[in-house]
């Protein structure tokens, strides 16, 4: 069963590419590379539809994209527009989106809270993260970083004084 708790959107599909049902995805983050073979989600009316990479070619932030059962432009139209996810599970241990569901602690404050999302900017990672009711970005520098326990799901760190009253 899919726990959409564990989808994280990673683009949008910008256009159809060719008569032959292929598409044009947009990354708006920057993940492991996509295999042929690979699933990826996409959100239609709601619901994360599961479709399987059959073909990948072009750059690697827009890639060209064949799914499985679109064969046609019209179906490639059809699925333009929406939200593409990938299941936060199956990131491999050294990227930074796989920190989506662990606890942040700082050595001063103890448990902030659950990393809800990580953005990639420029020149800096940002965990979004949940505290006192109100979603928080805490950077992720090597300056704060004490410990990461990936079988804890834990990420420990000292900020700096005022950060969270930003």
């Amino acid at each position: 069963m899919l726990n959409k708790d564990s989808l994280i959107c990673i683009g949008y599909i910008s256009r159809p590419h060719s008569y032959k049902g292929e598409i044009q995805l947009t990354l708006e983050r920057k993940i492991v590379s996509l295999k042929r073979g690979d699933f990826l989600f996409i959100k239609i009316q709601g619901q994360y539809i599961p479709y399987k990479i059959l073909l990948i070619k072009g750059k690697s932030e827009e890639p060209v994209l064949q799914f499985e059962f679109i064969t046609t432009y019209e179906l490639a139209q059809e699925i333009c527009a929406n939200e593409v996810y990938t299941d936060t599970e199956v990131l491999p241990e050294e990227s930074e989106l796989s920190f989506v569901g662990f606890e942040v602690i700082d050595k001063h404050l103890g448990t902030i809270g659950i990393v809800e999302d990580v953005h990639e900017l420029p020149k800096q990672i940002m965990l979004l993260v949940k505290y006192n009711g109100e979603i928080k970005y805490i950077p992720l520098a090597e300056d704060f970083i004490d410990y990461i326990s990936a079988d804890n799901k834990e990420i420990w760190l000292t900020l700096p004084s005022g950060l969270l009253d930003i």
